[in-house]
């Protein structure tokens, strides 16, 4: 059971990447960790801008259902409507822009929001459970900084983990006994997502040991995988895009080495781990950078002298250079695909 306590509000309680600001109130930034620029960013959107910044917006309205539609870096009518009906529901100035005040209580919400699925949720997950509550409970310790695995919904080991510790770290008092209480039905289940898990473990290390293997010179191929890209130069960004009447920065890599006969994961982590890490980049290699999020979360083609190609959130298809102030200080590394 959970022994209550007086309720008073987390402010944005993962610990990562906090930074100070000049607010009567102190607080630590969320998992999903934004810089202090990116902060200030997020005071000052409006109808009509077009920023990264506007897909972290959206996606906090639409966990705590204003935000109904897709996510897009545009800050349409949708998003202005959906902040207005926010700051009317919080006794805040209805402007449909953002600002500190407006920033502050949407986090303190969140944190609400997930601590209330946490406590509601956390004592009735058994290992071994796949279930819409399991992905729940994985998202709400996800933004407390607890859980760092995928968010599969799947009650494993690294689920009871992160529940653990944010039940000693906010000592929730809950009891997690029922965790590891299994009935036949739920072990049988498990075993089946037990043998799932292993076959796509062996795939992605046999997706890792091929990329390993690949030649340490530029691949071969890699003057024709730059010449495709560069036609495709001008064609506009899209949130989701895989076509080159819109592209999002994985979709285009995956579009471009797909056309070469070379198959990429949709999401640019999951592009970063299954390829082979280089200490520099030669022309054809791929290059990564941390954006909206921690980890990869963007990344390009390296054309050489430090040039590369990628889909820019607000020029589409392009080409910057990582000495930029921009991209150099986001540069995580370099990466290689196999031929």
């Amino acid at each position: 059971m959970v022994k209550k306590k007086n309720k008073h509000p987390i402010f944005m309680s993962a610990m990562a990447g906090s930074i100070a600001l000049s607010s009567p109130l102190a607080f630590t930034l969320p998992v999903e960790a934004i810089s202090k620029e990116q902060f200030e960013e997020l005071q000052k959107l409006s109808y009509g801008e077009h920023h990264e910044s506007v897909v972290h917006l959206q996606k906090k309205l639409k966990t705590l259902n204003f935000y109904q539609g897709t996510y897009t870096p545009e800050y349409d009518a949708l998003t202005e409507h959906a902040l207005r009906e926010f700051q009317e529901q919080h006794d805040l100035e209805a402007t449909g822009k953002t600002d500190e005040p407006t920033y502050l209580k949407l986090e303190e919400q969140l944190d609400t929001h997930y601590k209330e699925i946490i406590e509601t949720v956390g004592e009735k997950v058994q290992h071994g459970e796949q279930s819409n509550r399991v992905k729940q409970l994985q998202e709400a310790l996800e933004h407390y900084g607890f859980y760092r695995g995928e968010v599969d919904s799947i009650a494993g080991p690294v689920t009871k983990k992160a529940l653990e510790q944010m039940n000693k770290s906010y000592k929730l008092e809950l009891d997690l006994s029922n965790y590891n209480r299994m009935v036949q039905v739920a072990q049988q289940q498990s075993q089946t997502q037990q043998r799932q898990s292993q076959n796509q473990q062996q795939n992605v290390q046999q997706t890792v040991k091929t990329s390993a293997q690949a030649k340490t010179e530029p691949a071969s191929q890699s003057s024709s995988v730059i010449q495709t890209a560069r036609n495709y130069v001008g064609s506009p960004y899209v949130w989701g895009g895989t076509s080159p009447s819109g592209f999002d920065c994985s979709g285009y890599l995956q579009y471009v080495f797909n056309q070469h006969g070379v198959s990429l994961p949709r999401t640019v982590d999951s592009i970063y781990y299954s390829s082979h890490p280089v200490s520099k980049p030669s022309v054809g290699d791929l290059v990564f950078f941390e954006t909206y999020k921690p980890g990869p979360s963007h990344a390009g083609i390296y054309l050489g002298d430090g040039n590369f190609i990628h889909a820019g959130l607000s020029s589409g298809v392009t080409i910057s250079n990582i000495s930029n102030s921009y991209w150099s200080t986001r540069y995580i590394g370099a990466r290689r695909v196999a031929n």
